[in-house]
């Protein structure tokens, strides 16, 4: 079943350890003090504000990428059998057309390995550090149908409350 990042601005406190924890994932480094100064993390997730609201920009990892449409060397594919767009680094060639049209800004470029970066979804782990980082639960890792259905029944709660009060 195909998981997703699904952010709750609600419960961001700004604290940007999701973004931390992304940059140390990219070293391969478990623990932030552990770090030499010629390593430069590769960060794939930004926190900013937006009309007062904390936002991230990650990868959607859309269902209809228009980044895989537009990558010439084939290094952006559509995952077989689920949503997602899987990035193969080695074969990029850093030409940035994925960049030009990708609708979240979500892809990057890293100028000293001269290539394309996203985010993965860190596919090789149970869940994504970005969210196991995240102590306000703002950012969460579920199936889409799991997510939907839960905001479903917290709204139905909600306007149960609100009726009440009425």
């Amino acid at each position: 079943m195909h998981r997703k990042i699904f952010f709750r601005p609600e419960r961001c406190m700004f604290c940007l350890s999701c973004v931390l924890a992304c940059k140390m994932n990219s070293l391969e480094i478990p623990d932030v003090t552990k770090t030499s100064g010629k390593q430069r993390p590769i960060g794939r997730i930004f926190m900013t504000f937006s009309r007062g609201t904390p936002w991230p920009w990650k990868c959607q990892h859309c269902v209809s990428a228009p980044c895989v449409e537009a990558c010439v060397s084939g290094s952006l594919v559509q995952r077989d059998g689920q949503a997602g767009v899987a990035h193969h680094p080695e074969t990029c060639v850093g030409c940035g057309s994925c960049l030009l049209v990708c609708p979240f800004g979500a892809v990057i470029y890293h100028g000293e390995e001269k290539r394309m970066m996203k985010c993965n979804l860190c596919s090789d782990e149970k869940n994504p550090p970005c969210v196991t980082a995240c102590q306000s639960k703002a950012l969460i890792y579920k199936p889409s149908d799991v997510f939907a259905s839960e905001k479903k029944k917290e709204f139905a709660m909600e306007m149960g409350r609100v009726r009440e009060a009425d």
